[in-house]
């Protein structure tokens, strides 16, 4: 068991080009102390939530930029400090003569600790409002788990998926304008880690890696907590369920593991603080999901098939 507690808030709309960034910022820091009474370990903001320009050009983007620190930042820092919480939060952001559509982290001091800038601009960014595509991105290690990050356009890009996959994340910040629908979905099930989604629209979901919704926001309640064990994997059935069934034998009672039978996976759940399943995968001798197709991928290609590149 390794217990996270996760809020998303939501404090814009579609129509966030008509207000004011000071109501914007005034109504999530308003919601930000709303759901600070559930003593999340993280809150999630939606994409560029308090600095978005009204339109996309060189000229708006720059002079709606801000560094980190900066403004807004501090504003939310000081949150973080009074309720001992990570916050992340979409921004415009400046470095130098650069500029980023990024994913912000700020621990629970309020001291920024990670940034995630988006892989994945839409053209009209880069070309109209000369925003540049992020470098190839890293997980982060907070202190209860492992949290990547996606922005808006970035979910139809399955190598980012791959990438944060193939680093054991855990939890992806998903910032948007767009909900992403049942992207979100498929990211949870085909990648096996938990999503929180924070955007534009009312109705944003934080969904556990069976694919599961365990929260939600609503136009009555624009922020929502969930309470959720991130100390799990997603292995396939094939060559794993003879080790898996000693793996249940040996820690009897501290161990879960889920039957996912339509996907021909399942869910292994360490329940036991301190136990985690990527040791106990590593005792058993567990193939990890990613190990086997990639297996499978070299098969395929030694028997005259498709290679595929993997963003590694």
């Amino acid at each position: 068991m390794r217990e996270a507690r996760i809020s998303v808030v939501n404090s814009v709309t579609a129509h966030i080009r008509n207000e004011e960034w000071d109501a914007i910022l005034n109504r999530a820091k308003e919601r930000i102390r709303s759901v600070g009474r559930n003593k999340p370990d993280l809150v999630l903001l939606a994409e560029i939530f308090g600095n978005h320009p009204a339109e996309m050009t060189m000229e708006t983007v720059a002079e709606a930029a801000q560094t980190v620190p900066g403004p807004i930042t501090e504003e939310l820092s000081a949150l973080a400090g009074e309720f001992g919480t990570y916050i992340a939060f979409g921004l415009l952001r400046r470095d130098g003569e650069r500029f980023y559509n990024s994913l912000v982290l700020l621990d629970r001091k309020g001291k920024p600790v990670w940034t995630y800038d988006k892989v994945s601009p839409m053209a009209a960014e880069m070309v109209d409002g000369g925003i540049s595509p992020g470098a190839k991105p890293s997980s982060f290690d907070c202190d209860f788990g492992r949290v990547g990050g996606a922005i808006c356009f970035d979910i139809n890009f399955a190598e980012l998926g791959e990438f944060y996959w193939r680093q054991n994340t855990e939890l992806l910040l998903f910032s948007s304008a767009f909900p992403a629908g049942k992207l979100l979905d498929h990211w949870a099930v085909r990648y096996g880690f938990a999503v929180a989604g924070s955007t534009w629209y009312a109705d944003n979901r934080i969904i556990d890696c069976t694919g599961a919704v365990v929260g939600r926001t609503s136009d009555i309640l624009p922020y929502t907590t969930t309470v959720m064990n991130l100390n799990r994997r997603v292995v396939h059935m094939d060559y794993n369920l003879e080790k898996i069934d000693r793996m249940l034998s040996r820690y009897a009672g501290d161990v879960l593991v889920e039957d996912m039978r339509d996907e021909a996976v399942c869910m292994i759940t360490s329940l036991k603080p301190g136990l985690e399943v990527a040791d106990l995968i590593q005792e058993f001798e567990v193939e990890t999901l990613p190990d086997y197709l990639d297996r499978n991928r070299r098969v395929r290609q030694e028997h005259g098939g498709m290679a595929v590149p993997i963003w590694s």
